[in-house]
Parts: C-alpha cells; sequence; structure tokens
C-alpha cells in the first residue's frame, strides 16, 4: 500500500519544506471500499464507495516500528484487522484513515485481488498483511 492520498502528500510537504504544523493522528484506522471504486477516487480521498454496513465502524491498526527493507521504508500491522458480519459486496481496495468514520484517506492500495465477501462473513487482514512503504 504504497500510494499516499493527495491530503497526506501536501500536508507533508507544507509540514517539512513551509514549517507548517501537520499533528498526526493518534490513532489510524482501516476502511475498505468496493470494486465501483478507482484508483482516482482512492488518490482524491473520495469515501463515496466505502464498504459499511459490517459490524461497527473502521477497525483501528497499529503498526510495526519503520524499517528498511529493498531500499524502501516501510511498516506492516502488528496484529489482525477485523471487518465482522460484512454485507456481501467485492473488496477491492484498502486504506488508512485518520478517523473511525469520516475523516480523510492517508494511504490507499488495491488488493492483489479483489476479495469477494458473502453476507454475514468476516474479511480479515492478518498482521504483516497490511504494508505501506516509502521510496
Amino acid at each position: 500500500m504504497g500510494n499516499m492520498a493527495n491530503y497526506l502528500e501536501e500536508a507533508l510537504l507544507d509540514h517539512v519544506l513551509r514549517d507548517e504544523t501537520y499533528t498526526a493522528p493518534e490513532t489510524v484506522y482501516v476502511g475498505i471500499a468496493d470494486d465501483s471504486a478507482t484508483d482516482s477516487e482512492m488518490e482524491e480521498g473520495d469515501l463515496t464507495n466505502e464498504i459499511t454496513g459490517y459490524d461497527g465502524n473502521r477497525p483501528s491498526v497499529t503498526f510495526t516500528e519503520a524499517t528498511q527493507e529493498d531500499g524502501k521504508g516501510y511498516v506492516e500491522n502488528e496484529g489482525d484487522v477485523e471487518f465482522e458480519n460484512m454485507p456481501a459486496v467485492t473488496v477491492k481496495y484498502a486504506f488508512i484513515a485518520d478517523a473511525e468514520t469520516s475523516g480523510n484517506i492517508l494511504w490507499w492500495g488495491a488488493l492483489t485481488e479483489p476479495k469477494e465477501v458473502p453476507e454475514g462473513d468476516t474479511l480479515k487482514f492478518d498482521p504483516g498483511e497490511i504494508q505501506i512503504d516509502l521510496d
């Protein structure tokens, strides 16, 4: 998941190069989007195609300490990330957001293959399945 959304790109550039304050969220969350979403919508932070209807709000996620591999800095999720009691849907994207509901997309990525989830099932990302890298 190496795609940084426009919101975070601009915030980090202004923070590092223009000394404008950016306050990182204390907690970040995983969201998912269906197969009608597009790369450009995710890049722009458009939440129109976000999947809801599972139990609860977006689950929070904790990442490992940043490290280097193959010339890239990266982190990965430490624990399971679960969406329980899903609606019947095809999941195409996962994203990291700065709020449990609404808010801003920070990073996004397409799943290796879209995942068809039957109604009532649980969509689960195991530890290490959500990776974010910077080059």
